[in-house]
């Protein structure tokens, strides 16, 4: 049975299109070699469409049909030329809006939603309409790269009334959150604290739309399952995608939020920023800037056929045709967000390093190469260990020769008392040394020594006092709050002793689990491999609970930086 079989037999997404369209069209059945982002698509547009709210499902389609006039998408035109918007005076109030949002998103401000609310819209009807022109311009992206054939239950719609708007109208900085009404989500709110666990906060633009929950979690289950796996593109390669599309959409708030999550996925944000500023120009793998590039091109402003996106070209550095449907997908979602952020005003999570305004211009060339985070596992102790396994017990010495310091190092900062790290060092090479024949070398023999000694010392941990977490932040509902820009030299506000101190001080006042993955990661240095086998995690999970504890340091650290550095400015 094929991918796209088993969708369609799937009673969900198949009840959900065909809920939405009385049929399966096309738009969906060329994505058959990725079936989760079927899924993830037809839950959203139910999610957005069907669901009922303020804004009557005739309403949502009148101006889904608007978006795509406004894109000039012939395919999704003809999708949604059965029910035209309306022509009373709140209706094309509704539809100016949606065609501002859609053509000149960056434009829109804090008088564009007045005059919705003006109207009589109050904000679950502003946040449905928002939602509803995000959407729009997520299949409008699809159908541009995928280029379905027109359904034959829609043929090419000959009759469209909408065209972009001629003036995006006066530039005014947006001053956020434009809807006034916010609901504090349930304590158990599993979106909230799926995003959580992976990304170590809760984005704004999830917050802004607690009015509707039900679209949070649609939203929150395309990333659970399409961004946050590992599987036909890495993580890192998605979030860069979601970097690279909310730059061309000029759009401050998701290159500020995709900037702050690589640099704790481990990408330096100086390459973030060369991606930002041009691909082309990016330090990166050719194949990289190729797979950039072309996605680039699949923002909320591309129309016509002058610089349309070429899966050809991607096929040319070696992507697979599920891989470049992934890419579409991640870029086609990135205008999702990119939206729904323009519409709702939602003020930057960390402070952007870059604003955009209309001076901008949009990103230039580039090429790349598949990235994935796994690596031949070579185990230079291989060898000692079989030999000590098979009875030679004085080849032990050598093991423990070799990684006494990484285990003493290890127990120093997770105990933060030498003392209890030379017994507790003792320990773990004689729990080492009793159980070596149970070692499989699933791992290496370094990762398996290391996980005993954070067994270990987390024991020891347990018999003490717990240690307090970070001043003021409780670990269920931390939030970054002081993400400031540091000095750019702190060496000259501090020695290197004396910032290695703060960082070690502050690493140890962390909840356990996120200081014991700092150390592993930022102190001993061990790949993210290792450190996810030592601690039991998968990479993801070990990613993310790294990615929260830098946060937390960060925040923690900040008034020693930036403090003294505006001190010395003044």
């Amino acid at each position: 049975m094929s991918a796209l079989s088993t969708i369609l037999n799937d009673f969900e997404p198949s009840r959900q299109l065909t809920d939405s369209y009385g049929f399966v069209p096309n738009l969906f059945r060329i994505q058959d070699c990725l079936p989760q982002a079927v899924a993830v698509e037809a839950q959203l547009i139910a999610a957005v469409v069907l669901t009922g709210g303020k804004l009557t499902r005739q309403q949502k389609e009148g101006l889904l049909q608007a978006v795509a006039g406004g894109r000039r998408n012939d395919y999704c035109l003809a999708l949604y030329a059965q029910t035209p918007p309306g022509d009373d005076k709140e209706s094309l109030a509704l539809l100016n809006f949606t065609l501002k949002l859609a053509c000149y998103g960056p434009w829109i401000s804090a008088k564009d939603v007045e005059v919705l609310t003006r109207a009589g819209f109050d904000d679950q009807a502003i946040l449905e309409a928002v939602a509803t022109t995000a959407l729009g311009q997520m299949l409008c992206v699809l159908a541009d790269a995928l280029r379905p054939s027109h359904d034959l239950e829609r043929p090419p719609s000959t009759s469209a009334k909408f065209e972009r708007m001629a003036k995006s109208g006066e530039w005014e900085q947006p001053a956020g959150p434009y809807l006034k009404s916010q609901l504090q989500p349930p304590s158990d709110f599993e979106p909230f604290s799926l995003l959580r666990d992976q990304l170590g906060f809760i984005p704004g633009h999830f917050r802004a739309q607690m009015l509707r929950p039900d679209l949070v979690a649609a939203e929150v289950r395309f990333l659970e399952l399409i961004l946050l796996s590992e599987d036909l593109l890495s993580r890192i390669q998605k979030e860069k995608i979601l970097l690279v599309v909310s730059a061309s959409n000029l759009n401050t708030y998701g290159v500020a939020l995709q900037r702050q999550i690589l640099d704790g996925l481990g990408v330096a944000v100086e390459e973030s920023d060369e991606i930002v500023n041009n691909v082309g120009s990016a330090s990166i793998a050719p194949s990289e800037k190729a797979l950039l590039d072309e996605v680039r091109k699949l923002n909320c402003t591309s129309r016509g056929n002058e610089d349309r996106f070429q899966a050809g070209t991607l096929k040319s550095h070696g992507f697979t045709q599920p891989q470049i449907v992934q890419a579409i997908v991640v870029a086609a979602f990135a205008n999702f967000f990119n939206t729904l952020q323009f519409g709702l005003g939602v003020l930057p999570d960390f402070p952007p390093a870059r604003v955009f305004t209309p001076k901008d211009l949009y990103l230039g060339a580039a090429e790349l190469r598949p990235i994935s985070d796994e690596v031949p596992v070579y185990d230079p102790d291989a060898e000692l260990v079989k030999q000590v396994q098979g009875g030679n017990v004085d080849v032990f010495e050598e093991l423990v020769r070799r990684h006494s310091r990484r285990v003493f190092g290890t127990l120093g900062n997770l105990l933060g008392n030498l003392d209890d790290a030379r017994d507790a060092t003792q320990d773990v090479f004689l729990k080492a040394f009793e159980n070596i024949s149970q070692f499989e070398g699933r791992a290496k023999f370094s990762t398996w020594l290391i996980s005993i000694a954070v067994n270990t010392g987390t024991e020891m941990l347990r018999h003490r006092k717990p240690s307090e977490p970070i001043e003021g932040v409780e670990d269920d509902d931390f939030r970054p709050r002081q993400i400031q820009r540091w000095a750019d030299d702190p060496e000259q506000i501090f020695s290197t002793a004396q910032r290695n101190e703060l960082v070690r001080d502050g690493i140890s006042q962390l909840p356990e689990k996120y200081r014991v993955a700092l150390i592993l990661r930022d102190i001993n240095q061990l790949s993210i491999e290792e450190a996810a086998g030592a601690l039991d995690l998968s990479v993801p999970a070990l990613k993310a609970r790294v990615l929260r504890g830098r946060l937390m340091l960060r925040e923690r650290l900040a008034r020693h930086f930036t403090g003294d550095r505006e001190r010395g400015d003044a």
